[in-house]
């Protein structure tokens, strides 16, 4: 058989092309710390590590909103607890406020400590977060959710939207709160009815907030004080004025609680009167379930500027009650965020799970063996340096290097 001097010098060239490529790809897998460096190396572990991947970067993502997750709910537990420690410090101001001993000069100080209180409650209601939104506006991160002022009110203007992250393939965690659930749905009272004294009450009798006793319809009542010791019932629905003919009549016992309706009808709701009324006082009851905490200060403030009496205890007495709602609404609602708070360090550590999970995984699809490939690398290396060197003297073979 023939062997052209072309042909040897192709089959070499070629052969030493095939082992430096080969070199090449070993080298790049050392550098890159891969085995398949592209889908031709290994078809299927080229496929499945493309969904181990795509998996990698959805848990990167929800990585990433639990991380801002964390923040809002940090800044919404901090402005809740800076609300529990504002009602906190009113309710302390309204037990002072409560002192018989204290003159008018007294109440109306204790009146302006309020009205700045009042104020910075309404600054920490219109906080922003780190984006510059609104935190307590819903859905409405961009308007200004209150307005208005301790004289005439103020008004909700965000909506009760609430605001929520990706934080796992099957997590959408709230991180915000309306402001309407922060502080405008405080319970008022007991939560289902009012009462109030008469305007012209000139007796030292007090009412209490009252109880639910049974199944209450939303009935309104009144009583009227006919003497010191006697009283009537009314049923406002049909008689707002009580100036007809009551539903029941009564003795009064300071501290005695009254049924509404009166006997025999079930009892609904129970109200308490203490104190020494006189003749033409009135009390009424009225059904309504919530108030706010702007209201709740508004009240209690011009209560205390311009009230004496017994119209100032009963004020004195449904604001502690008040307050103790709000600041029970404040202490629910951190116990909510502290509870999405310990959920999101769960999926933290569940996070840093699959993390590792899928590194292994990825690791035995495309991952390198070291050990191998460097002894690959150093036996393609010899194979080439032997391929270069024999070719070398391959090249050089001629008949006439024998000739004398």
């Amino acid at each position: 058989m023939r062997i052209s001097t072309s042909q040897i010098f192709n089959t070499n060239v070629a052969t030493m092309n095939r082992q430096e490529a080969n070199l090449l790809q070993l080298q790049q897998q050392l550098a890159l710390g891969k085995r398949v460096l592209q889908p031709s190396d290994d078809p299927v572990a080229a496929a499945r590590s493309l969904e181990v991947a795509q998996a990698v970067s959805q848990v990167a993502q929800q990585q990433g909103n639990q991380g801002t997750a964390n923040d809002s709910l940090s800044i919404l537990e901090s402005k809740l607890a800076s609300i529990g420690e504002l009602v906190t410090y009113v309710r302390e101001r309204a037990i002072q406020a409560g002192n018989a001993a204290l003159n008018p000069d007294d109440r109306k100080a204790i009146a302006t400590d309020l009205r700045a209180q009042f104020e910075n409650l309404l600054g920490i209601a219109n906080t922003t977060d780190v984006n510059g939104e609104y935190l307590f506006a819903g859905f409405k991160g961009d308007t200004v959710p209150f307005v208005g002022n301790i004289g005439g009110g103020v008004s909700y203007f965000g909506d009760q939207g609430q605001r929520v992250l990706q934080v796992s393939s099957t997590r959408q965690m709230p991180v915000s709160q309306s402001g309407q659930e922060v502080f405008m749905n405080i319970p008022n009272l007991n939560g289902r009815f009012n009462t109030a004294p008469g305007a012209t009450n000139s007796g030292g009798a007090i009412m209490s907030d009252g109880v639910v006793t049974g199944a209450y319809a939303n009935g309104q009542y009144g009583i009227r004080f006919t003497a010191p010791g006697t009283y009537a019932v009314f049923d406002r629905a049909v008689d707002p004025g009580m100036t007809g003919a009551p539903m029941a009549t009564g003795a009064y016992t300071s501290g005695t609680a009254i049924d509404l309706p009166p006997a025999p009808a079930a009892s609904q709701i129970q109200v308490t009167i203490a104190g020494t009324p006189a003749a033409g006082d009135t009390f009424t009851i009225e059904p309504g379930g919530n108030t706010d905490m702007f209201t709740i200060l508004q009240q209690f403030t011009l209560a205390l500027e311009n009230t004496t009496g017994s119209d100032y205890q009963n004020a004195v007495v449904e604001a502690l009650g008040r307050l103790d709602n709000g600041l029970e609404n404040v202490l629910k609602l951190r116990a909510q965020v502290g509870s999405r708070q310990v959920e999101l360090d769960a999926l933290s550590n569940s996070a840093e799970d699959l993390n590792l999970q899928y590194a292994e995984r990825m690791n035995r699809l495309v991952g390198l063996n070291y050990t191998e490939a460097v002894t690959n690398l150093t036996l393609n290396n010899t194979f080439l340096e032997a391929s270069r060197q024999s070719f070398s003297r391959v090249s050089q073979l001629n008949l006439f290097n024998f000739l004398d």
